[in-house]
């Protein structure tokens, strides 16, 4: 849903990962030596139209992902079975020809989505994941324009995701409790409902697997899950601010 209200930011900040790695497999199957023309072609390719300022957003070490500390799980898996290219090293050096932000112990997709939720920059990437905040986003390969994803959206989203989890970054969020399970329970309960009917279907599951998904599992799902918006980092810790349940609900 498109606001209005929130005219569309003259920055963007786009997701240097992705064009890294992409161009690295690229420069590692059609040569090294077109790899600086390749990264400054995707990063021009993936500027919306009207925008004055680009940053390259980077991720933080895994080991120093700020998930890491309460679900060491968090993308262990890609340690072992996602291979890096050989020409990563290179392209990264690259990227850093452009205006770079890399915050500690953030990822690159928390860094678009301070940005974004601020107003203050387009979140471009082609990872779903980021709509889970709200503000501009851009995905450059399936569409024409950015767009605006309101806060009932990315709240949608948000929700959905803590209860299903995400293969991709090994979380597992509630085994078998699929995309469509998720949809359903959101679409018949109010949305300043949504985080109790997720904490009471997390409290539901605990009572059928004899513990597993107690609160405190159901918060390590929510935290890891969870991209970061406006307000939800200090600058002086360098430390976001985790996502928790109301202070009235007594869980603390």
């Amino acid at each position: 849903m498109q606001n209005q209200s929130e005219s569309q930011p003259k920055t963007a900040v786009l997701d240097g990962d992705i064009i890294c790695y992409r161009a690295a497999f690229w420069a590692d199957q059609d040569g090294i030596e077109g790899l600086p023309e390749r990264i400054t072609h995707d990063v021009q390719s993936w500027t919306p139209v009207g925008v004055d300022k680009v940053f390259i957003a980077l991720s933080c070490s895994r080991k120093d992902n700020f998930r890491r500390n309460f679900w060491e799980l968090y993308k262990a898996h890609r340690d072992v079975k996602r291979q890096t290219p050989e020409s990563m090293e290179y392209s990264l050096e690259l990227i850093h020809n452009f205006d770079v932000i890399e915050v500690p112990h953030l990822e690159a997709d928390d860094i678009m989505g301070l940005s974004a939720s601020s107003n203050k920059g387009i979140a471009v990437t082609i990872d779903k994941d980021l709509r889970s905040v709200p503000g501009w986003h851009w995905n450059p390969d399936k569409e024409p324009t950015p767009k605006h994803v309101d806060l009932w959206e990315a709240d949608y989203n948000f929700h959905k995701q803590w209860l299903t989890g995400d293969t991709t970054d090994n979380i597992p969020g509630i085994w078998r409790y699929g995309p469509a399970k998720a949809e359903k329970l959101l679409k018949y309960t109010h949305p300043r409902n949504w985080t109790a009917a997720v904490v009471a279907t997390y409290e539901q599951a605990k009572a059928k697997d004899g513990g597993k998904y107690g609160l405190e599992y159901c918060m390590q799902m929510a935290r890891c899950v969870r991209i970061l918006r406006d307000g939800e980092y200090c600058k002086q810790t360098n430390q976001p601010k985790l996502f928790e349940l109301p202070n009235s609900w007594g869980y603390r």
